[in-house]
């Protein structure tokens, strides 16, 4: 290990796709952490991040094994973040997981739980919450600038990925959708403003059976099989009365729907 130290959280990042660049790129940006490995189902993509950022690739094991790893930042597909973070919290690892924090209320239920008796700290994305934007937002319902929240529309709608990103099919099938991939912005957000949600009422459909990639890369103009709902509308009912509107959809090209509008 080149001079690691132990004043600084050691980091390894598992999962080594697409969104792993903002975080390896950002890290150095903070004075109390350090990369010190990385890991992925491909061996490649570890080595090539690995190189990229001058730390150690490894396979998932050994991460989970090396004493200098304080933390696992888990980065990999929604579906594997449940397996991921509690073989690292087994391994009493800290977790920062990408969003969501498992694809289940159980499975989350569980690694919360897991953490607790293990007395090691868990986090999930978003933390968007925290910024400027939020914290003001934050500022002026507690300060009662709109009085008592009574209701809400909330609205994340767009085209989908297959557009942009280059291996897009996990979005579409159980563990992606429009709810599980961006809808933690929305609902921290919410949760932060106004509090717990006590019940939810929704509807989910999906508006293509098929989609067609046109991003540049290996599956530029294949199609594949959607599995899991791309357009859900839902009703927040929370524990302080007020009610919101929900939208999260991938089947919308273009509306005029704002993101967050809160009445009271």
């Amino acid at each position: 290990m080149h001079g690691t130290s132990k004043t600084k959280l050691g980091i390894g990042v598992i999962g080594c796709g697409n969104i792993s660049m903002t975080y390896l790129r950002n890290a150095g940006l903070f004075g109390g952490i350090e990369l010190r490995a990385c890991a992925d189902i491909s061996a490649d993509m570890a080595a090539v991040r690995a190189k990229e950022y001058g730390i150690q690739a490894l396979g998932v094991d050994a991460l989970l094994a090396d004493p200098e790893i304080d933390l696992v930042l888990n980065l990999t597909i929604p579906a594997a973040h449940f397996d991921i973070s509690f073989a690292a919290l087994s391994a009493g690892k800290h977790v920062f997981t990408e969003k969501p924090l498992a694809t289940s209320a159980a499975d989350g239920q569980r690694l919360v739980n897991e953490a607790r008796s293990r007395g090691l700290l868990l986090g999930s994305a978003p933390d968007t919450f925290l910024g400027a934007a939020g914290r003001r937002a934050r500022r002026l319902m507690d300060d009662g600038a709109i009085g008592r929240p009574v209701t809400g529309t909330a609205f994340m709608m767009g085209r989908g990925m297959e557009h942009w990103h280059p291996n897009p099919q996990f979005y579409y099938q159980p563990g992606g959708g429009p709810v599980f991939d961006m809808g933690p912005y929305y609902l921290t957000m919410l949760v932060n403003l106004l509090g717990p949600v006590e019940r939810v009422m929704a509807m989910a459909t999906r508006g293509q059976e098929e989609r067609l990639i046109s991003a540049e890369g290996p599956f530029k103009n294949t199609t594949f099989k959607v599995g899991t709902p791309t357009n859900v509308l839902s009703l927040l009912e929370f524990r302080s009365g007020a009610t919101v509107t929900f939208g999260a959809s991938w089947d919308v090209f273009r509306h005029s729907n704002h993101p967050i509008e809160l009445h009271g």
